[in-house]
């Protein structure tokens, strides 16, 4: 009841401002807008927009949106007509609560005042800086970030990654000075450089928070620390490098993600989706996810773990690192160094009595040959492999000197994935096809189930639009937010375990048997996705062979 009061007290004060904004003649912006661009807030020094409470969040050509929280206030207002004539635009003005005022204003994240503050530590003591970094300590765990300049910028540095919704933090050491990018839906930007001395206070702080030893700088190091960030608390994995002009960091960031056992949200939709979750729960047997590092491998492992994750069965990992912890599973992770590796952690955990194994990654034949046994002794095991492609996944084990028999006896299933962009939401518009890409689409199409197209919601005699997006402040003017899976999945049934066994999983052969089974590849399965609106035709050629954009002349 009283969550219900709130709710409801809530939407009545929206209301009253917004009929405010009606009295006043000016607009009303309910929320604050994602991803406002640093140029945009530029416009404004950030003292003088918490000074009057007034925030620029848009420009479009020589206009400049405005957010207020009083349009009556006459300073403010002067201020804004002298920048207008100063800078030549034209201002419009927004009446917001103090609520979106302050989700807007922490666009400027401060980075440039604590670099500043960085800067003069250092200048006024050599050793301040790292001084105040050891000064700071605190365990792993808590965490938790102090007053010092170099503290306060590696705090500001992680809670705009997290804000930027990246999935890493690069700091690297580049012709003098250090960079700082993020990789966002899966591509490097550039987001901050500063001064070496500053670089190197930085990555000492984050070795400390890291439990690194932070006089080695000769050879890689890896830890792990957790932030409490605004919306909770996020572990990072830290991994350090030595290069050429000093020591590069790079931070994974990892976000508790509510839909880890989610398979449509993760992109397994149709047949791929059937296949895996029957398979999920047979009692025991392999099913391997393949692709390149980065692809979302393990994600997918996570996602059926989740599903499986349960009282009464016992769930083993062996991870390297492990990305996510994991209420009611059993990770381990694997430590080279000290000998503890896939193969013999497997052979220690087959006397845990497990009945659900994951093992992050098959990357020898003694490895193979455990997980391959475990699973022919009565346990679940899932696994990744780096291959091309589901197809690639059953010669490639054979060559690893896995007996086909064995295999064939053990394999349930092979899926591949690739992670593609998704379009944003709200810039969202058509791509216009040319005739030719038009006929390639139509073409490949024509090579997809008619089972498979009812699945995704589509029908072959709806007009065929493809969307892009073209950019906006919410998505950094990249046209896209967020990623999808794209998926191929090969069922190993008593078809494809003859051809495993007797022909010692011939490729053109396990091939064949896949297109009888209906198997969608990537690119179809992309194509798919790309007339659902929720990916485009460029992110899919990205990420699959064959082209459909290529114009004639191109071809020519």
């Amino acid at each position: 009841m009283a969550k219900k009061a709130d709710s409801t007290a809530v939407a009545e004060k929206i209301t009253d401002i917004a009929l405010q904004a009606k009295g006043l003649g000016v607009r009303f912006l309910e929320e604050a807008p994602a991803n406002i661009s640093k140029k945009t807030l530029a416009i404004l020094p950030e003292d003088s927009a918490r000074k009057y409470n007034m925030v620029p969040f848009q420009k479009e050509g020589d206009s400049v949106f405005v957010a207020m929280v009083n349009p009556q206030d006459f300073e403010a207002l002067n201020v804004l007509r002298f920048l207008a004539e100063k800078e030549r635009i034209r201002i419009e003005v927004y009446l917001v609560s103090e609520k979106v005022f302050i989700d807007i204003i922490k666009g400027y994240t401060g980075t440039d005042r604590v670099l500043k503050e960085a800067i003069l530590a250092l200048k006024k003591d050599d050793n301040s800086a790292l001084r105040q970094v050891e000064e700071t300590k605190k365990p792993a765990e808590a965490s938790i970030f102090q007053d010092a300049p170099i503290a306060k910028l590696v705090e500001v540095i992680v809670q705009h990654a997290i804000d930027a919704r990246a999935s890493d933090i690069h700091i690297e050491p580049i012709d003098g000075t250090y960079r700082v990018r993020f990789r966002v839906d899966g591509l490097l930007r550039a987001d901050l450089v500063f001064p070496k001395e500053v670089g190197r206070a930085a990555i000492s702080r984050i070795k400390i928070l890291s439990d690194l030893k932070i006089d080695e700088n000769r050879k890689p190091q890896d830890g792990r620390f957790r932030f409490e960030s605004e919306s909770g608390f996020v572990d990072l994995r830290v991994s350090s490098l030595p290069v050429m002009e000093g020591e590069k960091i790079v931070m994974r960031v990892l976000e508790k993600n509510s839909d880890v056992g989610d398979l449509e949200k993760l992109g397994m939709w149709g047949r791929n989706r059937a296949i895996i979750e029957a398979k999920i729960q047979e009692p025991f047997g392999i099913i391997l996810i393949t692709g390149p590092t980065g692809s979302g491998k393990s994600t997918s492992l996570y996602a059926f773990l989740q599903i499986l994750n349960k009282e009464d069965r016992n769930i083993i990992t062996l991870e390297d690192p492990v990305e996510y912890n994991m209420e009611g599973v059993n990770q381990s992770q694997v430590r080279p160094e000290i000998g503890y590796t896939f193969a013999n952690g497997l052979r220690s955990i087959l006397r845990q009595d497990p009945n659900v194994i994951m093992v992050g990654e098959i990357r020898d034949s003694e490895t193979a040959e455990l997980a391959i046994h475990a699973a022919l002794t009565g346990h679940l095991v899932f696994s990744t492999l780096h291959t091309n492609d589901a197809i690639g996944a059953i010669p490639r084990l054979v060559d690893m000197g896995i007996e086909p028999f064995l295999l064939s006896s053990s394999l349930e299933a092979v899926a591949a994935q690739r992670l593609v962009r998704r379009i944003c939401e709200f810039c969202k518009e058509e791509f216009v096809l040319t005739d030719i890409q038009r006929q390639r689409i139509v073409a490949l199409l024509d090579t997809i189930p008619d089972a498979e197209i009812v699945a995704y919601g589509l029908k072959r005699d709806n007009k065929l639009v493809i969307y892009q997006g073209k950019g906006c402040e919410k998505c950094g003017m990249s046209g896209y937010r967020g990623r999808i899976a794209l998926y191929e999945t090969i069922d190993v049934d008593d078809t494809m375990s003859r051809i495993i066994a007797d022909q010692k999983g011939n490729e053109g052969a396990v091939q064949e048997a896949a297109l009888k089974q209906g198997m969608l590849s990537m690119k179809q399965d992309g194509l798919l996705k790309a007339l659902k609106a929720i990916t485009s035709l460029a992110e899919v050629e990205r990420v699959t062979e064959g082209t459909i954009l290529l114009d004639e002349e191109d071809e020519e």
